[in-house]
């Protein structure tokens, strides 16, 4: 059967022979058949599979959702059969049982159900998963009669073992053997493609596995949905959850070592109408970036060199989530850790851990605060304080106040840019005098995905988004990647930063004071040297560091203030304010 599977599979095209080859060394390093292999380790899709089988063998294909079955024909095989072959009889066709089959070359499987039926099988080809749910379906309490396996189950392969229904509370032992693969295949491959989120969605037929890359979600694996329990029982246990609860969220935290790197997995699960999904945050794959390959300008870097090395004053990093805040705080932070300096950080989540610096986890639950801890650092001689967040009054006059009194504080801060920051801080309760006293610099930014350098080439984009971002057709030499192997055919490999970068100059401080206008603010710093988002966006498109459609993707372009220099109604700045990007230093990475 195998050499008859290997021979169709590179008929259809479905792999290559270099992919069978290898599929075939790792098949017999893990003991399983190739058929096996495929499809617990997803080398070919399910689909794909059905349809080579339906085309090269002239075997139909069902899609068993749309399929009636006749109840009389379920007697004729019982569900330990359908189980331990993955089949599901269809209804009797003369005087031969119509069987559905996800491997219609399995030829025990089909003398087995031969013998059970007395009848001669006719095979027709479905996918795996459809069968499994198939199964579930039709069968109803007698299946869950039988979710033990049989005694010869023993004998067979990890995708031959159907797991106990959620509610049973201790998993068999081939189902924590399930699991444990699964869950190091999974976590193996997100950190090895630099995911910063793993997404596990089960659904009425599969279970979706997702991967947040470059800040994009994108589909990575589909796997049986009976695999769902197996797998999720191991993220509970690994992450101290209560395995028994389904009915609640609960959080839990998974440590890893990885090679050099310590690496935290921040686990939540949330109770759906399809099962427990579950999202797994890694935190810490990744080293701490230097604060001159974020995407800043020379000019950007000098500023927040200046501020992050001034013995206080408060720094601030505003944007929305994902948009690398905690990214920037720790690359400036990196810079002024040495023995000589006594650096405390207070964080709602550790994303990396820092040699020199004493960091605190926030506990809400147990009354530990941003605000409570701030306050207490500050009877241990602190030079440098990170506070993850500022989110309230009370953690906002705490800040502010460390700053006045010798201390360099860096936080963040939710904001669509740097000058709605100070809005937000107005509406914190913090008073002017003291925001213009303790306040170095304020950093808006957000992060666009850079063009795949192995796959770049030119494009005009489509006039609307153009027109969206004020740019003419003949302005710019505009570039994108195609796609390729090495960025997933996204035509898109890593990230860069769009940086607002505004000191609070003498003549912004007084229109701070007298709370001007957001737009005369505005107005204002941009006479003053400042480069807006859209503004440093729009350089990095020439640059050809990203695309149009990913700047429209990032930055809302709905409001004139977000406009950049392509709007008449602002002054333009100093022509002297900003040097221009330097597209390769970017690349140097």
């Amino acid at each position: 059967m195998s050499t008859e599977l290997e021979s169709l599979l590179l008929r259809s095209g479905a792999i290559t022979p270099q992919e069978l080859a290898r599929s075939i060394e790792l098949a017999a390093a893990r003991n399983l058949s190739l058929w096996d292999f495929l499809v617990l380790e997803r080398q070919v899709p399910e689909d794909i599979l059905a349809d080579a089988f339906s085309t090269w063998l002239n075997v139909p294909r069902l899609r068993l959702d749309s399929v009636l079955i006749d109840e009389e024909v379920l007697h004729v095989i019982p569900v330990r059969l359908a189980r331990k072959h993955t089949c599901l009889p269809i209804r009797f066709s003369g005087r031969a049982l119509l069987l559905a089959m996800a491997n219609p070359l399995d030829r025990q499987a089909i003398k087995d159900v031969e013998s059970a039926a007395t009848l001669p099988v006719r095979p027709v080809v479905a996918a795996r998963t459809e069968i499994l749910s198939g199964i579930q379906r039709c069968y109803g309490e007698s299946a869950d009669d039988e979710t033990s396996p049989p005694a010869e189950a023993s004998q067979q392969t990890a995708t031959d073992i159907e797991p106990p229904e959620t509610g049973e509370a201790v998993p068999s032992p081939g189902d924590l053997r399930i699991g444990d693969e699964l869950y190091d295949r999974i976590v193996g491959d997100a950190i090895q493609l630099g995911a910063s989120d793993i997404h596990i969605e089960p659904g009425s037929l599969d279970m979706c596995v997702r991967l947040r890359i470059d800040g994009v979600l994108r589909d990575h694996l589909r796997l049986p949905r009976w695999m769902h329990a197996a797998l999720l029982s191991r993220i509970k246990t690994l992450a101290q959850m209560d395995i028994t609860q389904e009915r609640l969220p609960q959080d839990g935290r998974i440590h890893l070592a990885v090679e050099d790197r310590d690496i935290d997995l921040r686990v939540s699960t949330l109770p759906t109408h399809q099962g427990e999904k579950v999202v797994l945050r890694v935190l810490g794959a990744v080293s701490i970036p230097s604060l001159d390959s974020l995407g800043l300008t020379i000019d950007e870097i000098a500023l927040l060199g200046g501020a992050v090395n001034q013995p206080q004053g408060l720094v601030v990093v505003t944007g929305p989530t994902g948009a690398g805040r905690s990214t920037t705080l720790y690359s400036m932070l990196m810079t002024r850790v040495s023995p000589g300096v006594n650096v405390v950080t207070i964080e709602d989540l550790i994303e990396h851990h820092v040699p020199g610096a004493s960091q605190v986890q926030v506990d809400g639950a147990s009354g530990l605060t941003f605000a409570g801890c701030l306050r207490a650092i500050l009877n241990q001689d602190p030079d440098v304080i990170l506070v993850g967040e500022i989110r309230d009054a009370e953690t906002a006059a705490a800040a502010l106040q460390a700053a006045l009194n010798g201390h360099l504080v860096l936080s963040t801060l939710h904001a669509n840019d740097s000058i709605g920051a100070i809005e937000r801080l107005f509406d914190l309760g913090v008073k002017p005098v003291v925001l213009t006293s303790a306040t170095n610099v304020i950093v808006a930014q957000r992060l666009a995905r850079r063009i795949c350098p192995q796959c770049v080439e030119r494009y005009m984009p489509a006039p609307e988004a153009l027109r969206r971002l004020h740019i003419q057709a003949d302005d710019h030499e505009f570039r994108h990647g195609r796609g390729c192997d090495a960025c997933a055919h996204t035509g898109y490999a890593g990230r860069v930063g769009i940086f607002e970068v505004v000191t609070l100059t003498p003549r912004l401080k007084d229109l701070v004071m007298r709370q001007a206008p957001e737009s005369e603010i505005r107005g204002a710093a941009w006479a003053d040297g400042t480069r807006f988002l859209t503004e440093d966006a729009l350089a990095k498109v020439r640059a050809g560091l990203t695309t149009v459609e990913e700047i429209l993707r990032v930055i809302r372009t709905d409001r004139a203030d977000d406009r950049g220099p392509h709007d008449p109604a602002r002054p333009s700045p100093r022509a002297d304010a900003r040097r221009p990007i330097d597209p390769w230093f970017l690349y140097e990475q």
